[in-house]
């Protein structure tokens, strides 16, 4: 089964070569100091303000060049622009200009060259994601230029089991939601998603929600932000894990196995999501 190809995307960016020109007479920058950039007309500021945008200001960063990259702004082996430039850009600190290129690093989308600069990987057309972020499936995939969807598979309450009671801390038989979904990227199933959710603090409304997009979004109208999460990482070979037409034939997955806590430290959320071998890439950045 062939590997999606990523499909291009509008974004709210000035237009540039993938190369960068030197750049003459660069005011200097202060480590923790945001630059202004009030002369600077289209800028990706604009895009950094808008409402829809959440979490901190290095991630914020890292999505916009991350979205670059992806519609081909800057092609595989070609340098991104210095710290003083991106900085100028998106009017942030460069502090917060080496988080977000941290963060790309992390997910095998750069590499840092000390002394040389930051350069673009040939990362291939594989769904990549850093093993150490907590976001959203649908989002990774969005991120990287592919259209996420979701086929529910199964919803339904029941009693949870002594192992899940555990992981959740809940009381003996208490009710959750038994969630099941398949997980797409332009239309090519990339994971299975298990998930038992206590249904204590949801209603009627949040429950039918469930699992017809990003669980994470339903949770934040609720106030529950996802803030950590205790993972652990298996290869599975088994048939018994997908279903429908595009089961892979293999039947060989990685799981992820992890419990969701909020910013309270309280698990919400215990998931088993088990990802199709060669269709989801996860990155694991190691240094000396």
């Amino acid at each position: 089964m062939s590997t999606p190809t990523p499909k291009s995307q509008a974004f709210d960016t000035e237009t540039r070569p993938a190369t960068d020109p030197p750049v003459q007479n660069l005011p200097k920058v202060r480590d923790d100091a945001p630059v202004s950039i009030s002369d600077r007309t289209g800028s990706n500021r604009s895009a950094l303000n808008a409402p829809s945008e959440s979490g901190s200001l290095g991630r914020q960063v890292a999505k916009h060049l991350r979205s670059r990259i992806m519609q081909g702004e800057f092609s595989p082996g070609a340098r991104l622009p210095s710290e003083t430039e991106i900085a100028l850009d998106y009017g942030v600190s460069r502090v917060t200009v080496r988080t977000a290129i941290k963060l790309l690093e992390s997910q095998g989308l750069v590499d840092v060259r000390h002394g040389s600069g930051t350069f673009v990987s040939d990362f291939g057309t594989e769904i990549k994601a850093g093993i150490q972020e907590l976001r959203s499936i649908t989002e990774t995939i969005r991120e990287m230029g592919f259209e996420p969807s979701m086929e529910r598979h199964k919803g339904e309450t029941r009693a949870a089991s002594e192992h899940e009671s555990a992981r959740l801390d809940l009381m003996a038989g208490e009710q959750v939601l038994d969630l099941q979904r398949a997980v797409f990227a332009d239309g090519e199933v990339v994971a299975y998603s298990y998930d038992v959710i206590p249904i204590k603090t949801l209603d009627a409304q949040m429950l039918e929600r469930m699992g017809q997009g990003s669980v994470f979004k339903v949770f934040e109208t609720i106030g529950i932000t996802p803030a950590r999460a205790i993972a652990e990482l298996h290869a599975v070979s088994s048939q018994e894990i997908a279903w429908g037409p595009q089961k892979p034939e293999q039947g060989l997955f990685l799981l992820l196995d992890q419990v969701h806590f909020d910013k309270d430290g309280k698990p919400f959320m215990y998931s088993k999501s088990y990802f199709v071998e060669g269709r989801f890439q996860f990155v694991i950045l190691r240094t000396r």
